[in-house]
């Protein structure tokens, strides 16, 4: 049996409605579990290459497809495929046209509307821009999430990709000479922190690059010595903020979104990929 659940909501329009039904499912399974939205699928190329992700991935696949043939196709194709996929618009709408006799619009995305999971979302990135880089420290505590980190750890797209899944992130850099502010002291213990590090060699090139860039003296021992104070610096501040630490050399953004919501029990992990 599969120790994983990974669902692909599929739709015609922008996918929130066969999102939500995954959500709202897949809760009820203590099973780690990810959420992929496909939307504004309308081509039978596009269900192909779908298709062909949800088999390497080995995804269970939910669909609206308001468009009955298309959903007819995706049917057939993940039959022959060996994919588990479920209809979620076709069945209702059968017992509604036998109900009054009326035949479906087929009309894409009458049910997107402006909601709480939208206003939600407009709220955490509103937050996150607000708490960028160590701002704003007086509302910090009204957080979701804090992350720390060495310069160029990627703190920022980071904040940014968890604040589109609703998540309210601020975000604080870490430097050889930085003091921990008593905003954040005050709220280790009541808001999850994650410490964001990359590897030596990958910080000391990126040191030598400052220093080339601003035409700087960048002496090797000077700049190995100041790397590997800055690093120590940086533990400290991670031990005594208890933070989840992170090395984000060889990771990307999704892949460090979906260890730190696995760890906090934060909101569920989802991806969205619009399809072209």
């Amino acid at each position: 049996m599969s120790t994983k659940l990974h669902i692909f909501a599929v739709s015609d329009s922008v996918g929130e409605t066969a999102e939500k039904i995954a959500a709202a499912t897949s809760l009820q399974f203590d099973i780690d579990r990810s959420i992929t939205r496909f939307s504004r699928v309308t081509r039978e190329e596009q269900i192909l290459e779908i298709l062909d992700r949800a088999l390497k991935d080995d995804a269970i696949v939910i669909y609206t497809l308001v468009k009955m043939k298309l959903g007819s196709f995706l049917a057939a194709k993940a039959e022959e495929m060996g994919i588990t996929a479920f209809d979620l618009l076709t069945p209702l709408m059968k017992v509604i046209t036998e109900k009054t006799g009326i035949e479906s619009s087929q009309t894409i995305g009458l049910s997107h509307q402006t909601d709480n999971d939208y206003f939600n979302r407009v709220q955490a990135i509103e937050y996150s821009i607000d708490h960028d880089n160590g701002t704003n420290l007086d509302t910090i505590d009204q957080a979701d999430l804090k992350i720390l980190g060495l310069p160029r750890t990627s703190k920022t797209p980071l904040s940014m990709h968890m604040a589109n899944m609703g998540i309210k992130v601020a975000n604080f850099t870490i430097t050889l000479d930085t003091q921990v502010p008593e905003e954040i002291l005050n709220i280790k213990d009541n808001v999850p922190m994650v410490g964001l590090t990359i590897d030596t060699d990958t910080l000391l090139e990126l040191r030598r690059e400052r220093a080339r860039s601003f035409d700087l003296p960048h002496d090797m021992d000077s700049l190995d010595d100041l790397v590997a104070e800055e690093l120590d610096n940086a533990y400290r501040i991670f031990a005594k903020l208890k933070c989840l630490v992170i090395d984000v050399t060889m990771a990307n953004i999704e892949e460090i979104a979906s260890s730190i919501t696995h760890k906090y029990r934060l909101p569920l992990k989802f991806s969205h990929v619009r399809m072209k």
